[in-house]
């Protein structure tokens, strides 16, 4: 549940347009208890972008104290490695390693009996290590291994903080297991994993913020003082849908969203910014009015260069009822921002802010052809009406779920 701070009456009585209200909700309950993590012996250091034994400072090029890199695999699509160390030869993908910022590095290096996962370490957090949909382990660690594997197969992992880790986010890595570890194998199984990753030609963000129930009123409290023009005897259409996972369509309406589209053979990206119509009724069912939300202050775009193999994207959505005040002390809506590094294979990594109303969804679909693959990167119910006003309560931070 979110902090709900307390605010002067005049605020709460202003605060809220109308057509985003809804009943209030409670937040989904945490992950349940797991297991304690195993200890990893690849670690990636997040500040060199190379694997060493602790995760600390390497020694050098090539002898990265206790970890011998053997050879370096650059694809057009994937970055990948064969190194040798503790327990034996191992490949390790690093696609995501060699991110500008260093808060969005992670890597995953595996054998035919183990696969090792890094990320950037957060002070005071404790770390969600999920198997699939299956919470495995939790750590204080930057770093995890998983024993569990079965050789020749693929398994998708995330890493999520949850509310402790503020100034965290969320990765989701693809990794695959070898069927052993001899060069050969090693070698054949990352040509698989540039193969596979270079299918992917466009990779799709849709964020979108919507009503669940099919009818929205204004709290009586808030009818005099919202400031919005259809307050006491009306009722605003909702979007009356659970979550989709579906990327456009039926079934998807929502009050504002964007679809961003990043395309890997090419630098062009395309973004589409969305508003729900607004319609107002009597509360006797008679039709009144309806009217759209601005897209102006909704906006997606790349803040890296196309390289082929990963970029950096930035979504941010500020809405307003359009029958309620746009500026000054009663301007209230939904409000998002997250950053994403995404990579071609499949991996990426996310954060950002959230107003804790209404609910909200956040997925990625890799495009190959007419088929693509679908990940729910983020979902979360409204929590208090009051959310939907800055000052009312904290924002929420995006840090569940992943992978596409």
């Amino acid at each position: 549940m979110p902090t709900i701070k307390p605010i002067p009456r005049a605020l709460a009585m202003t605060a809220l347009p109308v057509a985003l209200l809804a009943s209030t909700f409670t937040a989904a309950p945490g992950a349940g208890a797991a297991p304690a993590a195993a200890k990893a012996a690849f670690v990636l250091n997040t500040d060199t972008g190379s694997f060493t034994t602790s995760g600390k400072s390497a020694l050098g090029a090539g002898q990265q104290r206790g970890i011998t890199v053997t050879k370096n695999l650059i694809g057009t699509a994937t970055d990948t490695q064969i190194l040798s160390g503790p327990g034996g030869r191992v490949l390790a993908d690093t696609t995501l390693a060699s991110s500008p910022d260093k808060a969005q590095r992670a890597a995953w290096a595996a054998s035919d009996r183990f696969v090792d996962l890094s990320w950037p370490a957060t002070r005071g957090a404790t770390w969600q290590i999920y198997k699939g949909d299956q919470l495995i382990a939790t750590t204080k660690n930057n770093s995890f291994r998983d024993t569990g594997v079965t050789p020749g197969t693929e398994t998708g992992y995330k890493i999520t903080g949850g509310a402790t880790a503020t100034d965290g986010g969320v990765w989701g890595l693809t990794t695959t297991v070898p069927a052993d570890t001899s060069p050969a194998t090693l070698a054949k199984t990352a040509a698989a994993i540039e193969a596979k990753a270079r299918k992917y030609s466009k990779t799709t963000v849709v964020w979108r913020s919507f009503i669940s129930q099919k009818w929205a009123t204004v709290p009586k409290i808030l009818e005099d003082a919202s400031g919005c023009k259809y307050t006491n005897g009306y009722k605003y259409r909702g979007d009356g849908r659970g979550y989709t996972t579906k990327a456009t369509g039926k079934g998807t309406g929502h009050r504002a969203g964007v679809r961003g589209i990043i395309n890997w053979t090419k630098s062009k990206y395309e973004y589409f910014p969305t508003t729900g119509v607004t319609k107002v009724y009597k509360k006797n069912g008679k039709f009144v009015a309806k009217r759209k939300a601005s897209t102006k202050k909704i906006d997606f775009r790349a803040m890296t260069r196309h390289n082929g193999k990963t970029r950096a994207v930035r979504g941010t959505l500020d809405a307003t009822d359009p029958f309620c005040p746009k500026s000054g002390i009663r301007r209230a809506g939904i409000g998002a921002t997250f950053d994403m590094r995404l990579a071609r294979n499949g991996d990426f990594y996310v954060s950002g802010k959230y107003r804790q109303a209404p609910h909200h969804e956040l997925y990625l679909y890799g495009h190959y052809g007419k088929k693509h693959t679908t990940k729910t990167v983020h979902r979360s119910k409204m929590s208090s009406l009051l959310c939907l006003s800055q000052p009312a309560c904290e924002r929420g931070t995006i840090g569940n779920s992943g992978g596409y």
